[in-house]
């Protein structure tokens, strides 16, 4: 799903739980695709609890839904990360698997692991 289609279906009263399998995480809960792409679907979503989405309730207002949004990341948004931290964009994939219940962009400012760090699936 893409974050318009995202969009569109929390507008038209879906739910987040209806909308994605949610998996533990680092001691909460995640959603994370089984690979990763590039592209525009929605591969992961980091602690849900700690970033105040909800997850059974219907978040209809616009500006609710701007708030969710900014935390439901694509492929796409994983290789803008790493372009942003001046890294290669073929460390997208590998920032994906790095990550377990936060941001992307925390696991780059807790600094980019060597080779022997990397937990790729």
């Amino acid at each position: 799903m893409t974050k318009a289609e995202l969009r569109e279906k929390l507008m038209s009263g879906h739910t987040m739980d209806e909308l994605f399998h949610y998996t533990q995480g680092d001691e909460c809960l995640i959603f994370k695709a089984d690979k990763f792409a590039l592209g525009d679907e929605i591969l992961y979503i980091p602690d849900v609890g700690m970033n105040g989405i909800p997850m059974d309730t219907p978040v209809m207002r616009g500006e609710d839904i701007d708030l969710i949004l900014p935390c439901c990341y694509t492929g796409d948004d994983f290789a803008q990360e790493c372009r942003d931290a001046d890294v290669d964009e073929k460390y997208a994939e590998r920032l994906f698997w790095l990550c377990d219940w936060q941001h992307p962009s925390s696991v780059l400012d807790e600094g980019w692991p060597d080779d022997n760090d990397a937990s790729e699936n």
